[in-house]
């Protein structure tokens, strides 16, 4: 599907970078905390992580609410790769009662090459302002959303892995992306406390990332992903494509885990239904997850996908939702299109997610 989606997604590429030059408020600086010390800060009342080293963002754009979609160029000290990164953070992150709260974060992979941008932060997605919507109608946590580039380059995909001779895209998302938004906003030590949401690619290294790192992050909301790695660039390093394979990175966790309640399945890809968007108002009002498993993971599909690639995600579905991997599927009419994942994921899914997630606790 990456392939394809290099194709599909131009236009959105096109778009999101577009936006990069027209914004009426683009380049102003923005903190969200002030200078602290390197070391990090822990609240002694719970599990938030305090901010251990804010940068300024560059504003890239301004919504109606008054929040801001930032950016920054990161120099990953653990991938050496440098890329950019945008982030958003919700209106309630600002306000007295939540000064000393985390946030869940929500970090957003872009389909097609994924470089040099991120299509999500643009206004023709509108993510933000949905989220934000959706989080005044107790519908959605408020998330701070996070929107790195996915590869290195414009030529290919990485899978988000650590392919050998290649620049370690895998630890850009997993450790280096991760570690900017700790030194900047209070979030949860929790793996509950993040979460992806991906279009094609995106979707694939998001659904890759939980399981591969469930100590880190606990939720997935994948949109058309494939099934299996499938960059050129394993080409000669078999084990270690392997080694990112979702179903062998599955298997190692459902070892590892031992008998853990597990929701079953819901329906497979055909003729799924979409889940319920009801107003929920006391959403993440106890910072407390609704879910015992350790990972869940969402799977977006149009009816007009390619049919050996659906079935080769429900074969896959079905290996891996077994103890601690809760799995679901969610269809739309349409096919391989991230603006369709985009609108999908705010018809129930994004609710799912906050309903496995740890959201804000105001101050009694």
């Amino acid at each position: 599907m990456k392939h394809r989606s290099a194709t599909l997604c131009a236009a959105l590429v096109v778009s999101a970078v577009a936006a990069l030059s027209g914004c009426s408020s683009e380049g102003d600086p923005v903190s969200f905390a002030p200078k602290q010390s390197a070391k990090p800060e822990v609240s002694k009342a719970s599990d938030v992580l305090m901010p251990t080293h804010p940068r300024e963002w560059t504003t890239q754009r301004e919504l109606p609410d008054g929040t801001r979609v930032v950016r920054t160029d990161l120099a990953g000290p653990k991938s050496g790769f440098t890329g950019r990164v945008w982030a958003w953070v919700p209106k309630q992150y600002g306000k007295p009662e939540y000064k000393d709260s985390a946030f869940p974060v929500l970090m957003a992979l872009p389909g097609a090459v994924g470089y040099p941008t991120n299509y999500f932060f643009s206004k023709e997605f509108r993510l933000q302002e949905r989220i934000g919507e959706a989080a005044d109608k107790g519908e959605s946590l408020p998330f701070i959303v996070v929107m790195p580039v996915l590869n290195a380059n414009k030529d290919t995909y990485y899978d988000g892995s650590d392919i050998p001779g290649q620049p370690k895209m895998g630890t850009w998302i997993s450790d280096d992306v991760p570690d900017l938004v700790r030194e900047n906003f209070r979030t949860y030590a929790d793996p509950k406390g993040w979460g992806f949401f991906g279009s094609s690619s995106g979707g694939y290294v998001g659904m890759k990332m939980v399981l591969q790192y469930p100590e880190r992050f606990s939720v997935a909301i994948a949109g058309g992903p494939d099934a299996a790695p499938d960059s050129p660039l394993w080409n000669g390093h078999p084990k270690e494509k392997q080694e990112n394979s979702p179903a062998w990175l599955a298997e190692q966790l459902i070892n590892k885990s031992g008998p853990t309640p597990s929701s079953s399945p819901t329906s497979g890809l055909k003729g799924t239904p979409k889940s319920s968007s009801a107003s929920s108002p006391a959403i993440g009002a106890t910072g407390s997850p609704k879910s015992g498993s350790k990972v869940a993971i969402s799977f977006l599909m149009g009816t007009k996908e390619p049919k050996q690639e659906v079935a080769a995600l429900e074969k896959l579905r079905k290996e891996i939702t077994k103890g601690p991997i809760e799995t679901r599927v969610t269809s739309f009419e349409g096919g391989h299109d991230g603006y369709k994942y985009t609108d999908t994921l705010f018809n129930g899914d994004l609710k799912w997610m906050s309903d496995r997630m740890r959201g804000p606790v105001a101050a009694k």
